[in-house]
């Protein structure tokens, strides 16, 4: 059903040869690239995004702007849950389905707006989207949800984002502005056509600090009186974090870590180039493992687990949280091998590996063959290798990973068949 409103290159500069036989040649090879800049420039559409957080109503009032040359944006499709995003109007046509909202921008583009109801709990157990009457933390993917677009093709959007709320309220996000003096916000995906906001934010009264730590600028950032620890976390990091970089090389240059305390989830999570942690959450847990580490390793991992396969993702994170400050020297090797010995115990708890969410002793029971992976893979190599190997070469081939991903990668390292990680063709 559709509803006409609402509803509730440079081209590079050549050095000429002197020679007239070459003139012709490089006067045609600039004359081509100057049509494909001019090509590529025309398929650029422009989309602005407005938050406008109203905690007094309990909302965020969200506009989309598109502005377009020619129609190169022919549908979008917001993946909207009735219960949390309402009131969609626009002067273009829109198509409403259950848990779906079509947009059908017009030739130059049009405005779509929506209310959103940010507060959002995680498994009955506390909020991962929140918003108070002084601040509210959230992910972008809160305000712009899940979007599946059709375009012309090698269409792309350049997009940025603006947000504004009570007087007194900040706004942290791990954005660059367009310019110094400017309160728009760059959004600028590589590997994506259509832009969007996604990552940790937080607003409201907040307190800010900034650090530059291994050459990542770091913003730690949440609201203010609620006991973070945000010197505490600068100083972890600055013993931790160029450790992580030298196995996950490729690693953010801008970094945010939002916190804040109840009724938030009472734990840590992870999103692009940013993270949350939960203000009541040790640096290091009784068991030596880190949820800060943790999660920091997930923003470095450029992959993520296909079906059944997320123990590997969290396995190798939890894992590393060990293995980072045994080597940064924050825990001993003593305590580095009492945690692998409780995370044994804890794993005896888990029948099996697979599965689409892995925690607790599940994770722990991964841990051990990671362990035993890299026990392994220092052994058949007399020390030359070691997991961070693996690591990297599934960093370098794959953006999704499994089991028999992570069987190639070791043993084309190894040169051999491995005996530390699970049997093919059977359940584990």
């Amino acid at each position: 059903m559709l509803k006409k409103s609402h509803f509730s290159g440079f081209i590079p500069s050549l050095l000429l040869s002197s020679l007239a036989g070459l003139i012709p040649a490089a006067e045609a090879w600039a004359q081509e690239n100057a049509e494909t800049a001019v090509l590529n420039e025309d398929k650029i559409y422009q989309v602005d995004y407005t938050a406008k957080f109203m905690p007094q109503e309990g909302i965020v009032r969200m506009t989309i702007t598109v502005r377009q040359p020619r129609r190169l944006l022919r549908r979008v499709v917001i993946d909207a849950d009735p219960v949390r995003y309402l009131s969609f109007e626009s002067n273009q046509p829109i198509e409403v389905t259950d848990g779906a909202v079509a947009w059908l921008p017009s030739k130059t583009g049009g405005t779509l707006t929506y209310q959103v109801v940010l507060d959002h709990e995680r498994n009955d157990d506390g909020y991962d989207s929140l918003m108070e009457a002084g601040w509210a933390v959230l992910r972008g993917d809160d305000l712009v949800p899940s979007v599946k677009t059709r375009a012309v093709k090698g269409a792309k959007s350049k997009s940025r984002m603006r947000m504004t709320g009570p007087a007194g309220w900040s706004f942290i996000t791990a954005y660059k502005k367009t310019s110094s003096k400017s309160d728009w916000l760059r959004i600028d995906w590589p590997n994506r056509k259509f832009d969007r906001p996604i990552g940790w934010m937080a607003a409201g009264h907040l307190g800010v600090r900034w650090d530059d730590i291994d050459e990542t600028r770091v913003t730690i950032a949440g609201p203010t009186g609620q006991g973070i620890r945000r010197m505490d976390m600068a100083a972890f990091l600055r013993w931790n974090l160029p450790t992580l970089k030298e196995i996950f090389p490729v690693f953010p240059g801008r970094l945010l870590i939002v916190s804040a305390g109840d009724p938030m989830w009472r734990g840590g999570l992870s999103g692009p180039n940013s993270l949350f942690i939960h203000a009541d959450r040790p640096l290091i847990s009784a068991n030596s493992t880190s949820t800060l580490l943790h999660e920091l390793v997930h923003v470095a991992q450029p992959y993520r687990a296909e079906q059944g396969e997320d123990w590997i993702i969290e396995s190798m994170a939890e894992y590393y949280s060990l293995e980072i400050m045994r080597r940064s020297g924050t825990i001993s090797e003593r305590r580095f091998e009492l945690g692998l010995e409780q995370l044994e115990s804890w794993s005896s708890e888990a029948d099996k590996l697979q599965a689409d969410e892995s925690s607790g002793s599940r994770t722990a029971k991964g841990v051990a063959v990671m362990h035993a992976l890299d026990s392994e893979l220092r052994e058949v190599s007399n020390g030359s290798l070691n997991l961070d190997d693996v690591v990297r070469e599934l960093s370098q081939q794959y953006t999704t990973i499994s089991l028999e991903k992570l069987r190639q990668a070791a043993e084309n390292l190894a040169g051999e068949s491995l005996s530390s990680l699970p049997s093919e063709g059977t359940s584990y």
